[in-house]
């Protein structure tokens, strides 16, 4: 099974050409994937991006907590992420408030979760323990002993990524990651979508992957439907 956990998406702003593309080419596909969803763009909602996750969602294509503000401060030793050295009520209230505004604006509860940056410490664990709705967790990077959790946990297999570096597809080098994993049950791999639009050659590569992994046998499923099969 694959996971294509797709990051970053702000529904403050109007669709970007690179999230319209790679979806009017997974839905041509028949292709399942996931958006993670930052939840401040709520607050002063486009109605056109609204209307977008809707009509995903309603394609079967998840819809899952991506944190608040997606934010970060300090450098080096002083760097602290949404969800990674930052207090338990702040983390507490960047998943609630994406919680309820998830509800308010979109009508659904969100059921899985993704720390912005992959960032988590034992903080999130717990904040997360708040929210029994929110059942899954991706990419959590925290040790069960350091930071124990009831979630079922999708974790990341960094040798396999739609994106090498970060925000740049890269078929041959996901080819090479991928041969030497394939005998694993469920692999999560994680792209940007906002990121390939203004260059041709990055969104074909993300294709070429999606067509690789079809013609490979792939079944491609949501978060939700990872752990649930």
């Amino acid at each position: 099974m694959i996971v294509l956990k797709l990051d970053d998406y702000f529904p403050d702003t109007s669709v970007h050409p690179g999230w319209d593309e790679a979806f009017r080419f997974l839905n041509a596909e028949g292709v399942l994937a996931s958006v993670g969803v930052a939840g401040q763009g709520f607050e002063r909602p486009d109605p056109h991006a609204i209307q977008w996750l809707l009509d995903q969602h309603g394609r079967g294509h998840e819809l899952w907590n991506h944190g608040y503000c997606h934010c970060r401060s300090g450098k080096g030793e002083a760097d602290v992420r949404e969800f990674r050295g930052s207090s338990f009520e702040d983390q507490l209230r960047a998943i609630s408030r994406t919680q309820a505004l998830g509800r308010d604006v979109l009508g659904i509860s969100f059921t899985s979760f993704g720390a912005p940056y992959n960032s988590t410490d034992a903080s999130t664990a717990l904040a997360l323990a708040r929210h029994g709705e929110l059942s899954v967790w991706m990419y959590k990077d925290t040790s069960h002993k350091a930071a124990p959790t009831d979630k079922r946990l999708l974790d990341r297999v960094a040798e396999v990524n739609i994106e090498y570096p970060v925000h740049i597809p890269d078929f041959d080098q996901f080819l090479t990651g991928y041969a030497a994993n394939r005998d694993k049950q469920v692999l999560i791999i994680q792209g940007h979508p906002r990121s390939w639009g203004d260059e041709p050659e990055r969104m074909e590569e993300f294709k070429r992957i999606v067509r690789y992994l079809k013609a490979d046998g792939a079944r491609f499923v949501t978060p939700m439907g990872a752990v649930s099969d």
